[in-house]
């Protein structure tokens, strides 16, 4: 079971999903649902404080050394600067509804492992993965922008990163996951991620995933990208509206 179908999903409550097939692709739209920011936004930070430090650690820290001190180090983790803090917010919707909504597992929470509060992280934004059965592993690749106004250039750039290394996952990412993995001793996963790799992705489904978050709806741009899109891998563009971009990361950062 994948980390956000054991919490509550706040997002269908903040948001409405329309749905769209886009000749071999999928295109899926939130919009922010009217007046329910402020209800839902104590347990969005929530949400957001367990991706960048483990539930187990904030256990541990508040039974040691009590809430003052484990909110001040969480504050540690958080970055500072708009951007990041943007782009970051872009990170954390893409992996909870790439879950919630598309199917597959980020088997890690990447941002709990930066080296330093206002750097990003390298590779791939989102490796997600999928088993059912004895079907081979599907995984997906995506890349996440955030931005106030999303424009055509933006998603060129979100394109053009998925397109690189022949449209497959990057392999230093995808063996920081398995890494990570064996740590938590999911090593039935992580052997088969280690296998992909030294296979170079051959005979492993690969699709990949065009995420957004922006003040201004996404739709017409990511329509017209998928429309224009000739690439043989399935493609998922997501794009969230947030009406007021720039108020959201505020609200979300300023209390976690």
């Amino acid at each position: 079971m994948n980390a956000s179908a054991k919490t509550p999903d706040v997002f269908a409550r903040l948001l409405a999903a329309n749905v769209q097939v886009v000749g071999r692709h999928k295109l899926v739209t939130f919009i922010e649902r009217d007046g329910v920011r402020d209800q839902v936004m104590p347990e969005l930070r929530g949400v957001f404080q367990n991706h960048y430090v483990s539930p187990a650690i904030t256990a541990q820290r508040l039974t040691e050394m009590g809430a003052p001190k484990t909110a001040l180090l969480l504050k540690e983790e958080i970055p500072k600067s708009k951007k990041a803090r943007s782009g970051e917010l872009g990170e954390v919707f893409a992996t909870e509804l790439v879950e919630r909504r598309l199917g597959f597992e980020v088997p890690i929470r990447r941002l709990r492992w930066k080296d330093g509060r206002e750097m990003a992280l390298r590779g791939d934004d989102i490796i997600a993965v999928s088993k059912v059965g004895n079907a081979p592993l599907k995984i997906l690749k995506g890349e996440s922008k955030s931005r106030v106004s999303l424009a055509p250039n933006v998603v060129n750039q979100a394109a053009e990163a998925l397109d690189r290394d022949r449209g497959r996952p990057n392999r230093h990412s995808t063996l920081f996951v398995a890494k990570r993995l064996r740590e938590e001793g999911r090593n039935v996963l992580a052997n088969e991620l280690e296998e992909a790799v030294l296979q170079s992705f051959r005979g492993v489904p690969v699709e990949h995933l065009l995420f957004t978050v922006s003040g201004n709806n996404p739709e017409m741009h990511l329509n017209d990208h998928l429309s224009a899109c000739t690439k043989k891998r399935v493609r998922h563009a997501v794009g969230v509206h947030l009406k007021n971009h720039g108020a959201f990361v505020k609200s979300v950062y300023s209390k976690i």
